[in-house]
């Protein structure tokens, strides 16, 4: 099994303090030093050089975010449900600047304790009981289905990125490029065709869990690379020597759901939107794999605004969008009015 491409692992340093001597900028420098020590161990240092490198007023505003956030893994701040919300914030304001570390469910080790009045966020390592599995209906799903009838899972992510002004189609869309990449290598044309090709051109960190053909490997392994790249918006896609399939992340009810569309080989009429638990779906691809005896490729990643902008496909007159983190299923979270007289 290849390791993960991206994991983020740091021992715990004391905390940050102050000095009067030389004043502001002395301390500004002493996070940024401060920073440098956390990330130094973790998959995200290079982009962190090229940070303080580049631009070193940048790399002072991260260092105290960094510091703020790790003030949390320490114990020095409360370890309370506005902690956690905070923690998150901080974190996501980390991944806008391009350093990914992982949220506050994603620690083997928790550092933000459940209580009766705080919900862990992620319920997915948990062994599977009624209310994860059972199947998930609510409004996007019915309002998927009304939108993209009969549609792969390709067809199904195209559309909806079109239907989010993220052109696909057409001259300058993303299926041209990638068609234009496979003939500049010499491959096939669809070759790059895939829920891959859409996520290297759509996302600044995907990663990838590969296992051999001869793969005897753990399932929780495998979700335990998997889990910490998990968050809504997420293309999730699982390709071998025999089937490929690509789909959409989101959280529904508490869980993840894995929104896809597939039906029996050959018969678009049967194809339709799906919508299942994610990490039993996973693992019926792990399975399915083992079972044929063939390798598995494994790939996820989040949409980065600054990257699908470059396919930008809105109309005259709109203003300018992919300025924050992009939700392709936001139309279809809310009742569509009726269409009766």
């Amino acid at each position: 099994m290849q390791p993960v491409k991206s994991i983020n692992s740091f021992e715990p340093l004391g905390p940050p303090t102050r000095s009067n001597l030389g004043g502001a900028n002395f301390d500004r420098q002493l996070a940024v030093t401060q920073a440098d020590a956390l990330l130094k161990t973790t998959r995200q240092y290079a982009k962190w050089q090229v940070i303080r490198q580049n631009d070193p007023t940048k790399a002072k505003q991260v260092a105290h975010i960094i510091l703020a956030r790790h003030a949390y893994i320490e114990g020095k701040l409360p370890r309370d449900t506005a902690g956690r919300k905070h923690f998150d914030r901080l974190t996501q304001k980390l991944q806008a600047a391009g350093i990914f570390l992982y949220k506050s469910h994603q620690f083997k080790q928790p550092i933000f304790n459940s209580s009766s009045t705080e919900k862990v966020a992620d319920k997915s390592t948990q062994a599977p009981s009624p209310e994860i599995t059972k199947p998930v209906k609510n409004t996007v799903l019915q309002n998927l289905r009304n939108r993209y009838k009969n549609t792969d899972c390709l067809e199904f992510l195209a559309n909806l990125l079109e239907d989010n002004g993220i052109a696909y189609f057409g001259k300058n869309g993303m299926a041209n490029r990638l068609i234009g990449q496979a003939r500049s290598q010499g491959k096939n044309l669809n070759a790059y065709l895939t829920g891959e090709g859409l996520t290297q051109e759509l996302s600044s960190q995907p990663i990838t869990v590969s296992l051999k053909k001869d793969h005897k490997g753990d399932f929780e392994q495998v979700w335990r690379q998997i889990q910490p790249h998990i968050q809504a918006g997420s293309i999730l896609s699982f390709s071998s020597k025999s089937f490929g399939h690509t789909g959409l992340v989101d959280r529904v009810d508490n869980r993840w759901v894995y929104f896809n569309a597939s039906g029996a080989v050959g018969k678009p009429e049967t194809y339709r939107v799906k919508a299942e638990v994610l990490k039993p779906e996973v693992k019926s691809w792990f399975d399915r794999a083992k079972k044929q005896e063939t390798f598995l490729n494994i790939t996820i990643g989040a949409i980065d605004p600054s990257m699908a902008a470059r396919f930008q496909n809105i109309p005259t007159g709109i203003p300018q969008m992919f300025d924050q983190d992009i939700d392709l299923l936001a139309s279809h979270r809310v009742t569509l009015p009726s269409t009766a007289t």
